[in-house]
């Protein structure tokens, strides 16, 4: 099993995941990131099997956002 902290920093790759899993793109995501983004609880298994994003899911990837429009 994946253990890794909820507020780890993410890296791009996990976070076009991220941003795939929000626009409902997850058929071209791999199983290891899916599985590392439900390890952290940014993700969670939706009623069609799917992947949808938990709250802080959201809340990462918003503030994700945030910092590059202020860079």
């Amino acid at each position: 099993m994946i253990n890794r902290s909820a507020t780890a920093l993410l890296s791009p790759v996990e976070l076009t995941a991220l941003c795939r899993i929000a626009d409902g793109r997850t058929t071209d995501l791999k199983p290891d990131h899916l599985q590392l983004l439900f390890a952290m609880g940014l993700a969670a298994r939706d009623k069609n099997g799917g992947a949808t994003l938990t709250i802080d899911g959201q809340q990462r990837l918003r503030a994700s956002h945030a910092e590059q429009i202020t860079k």
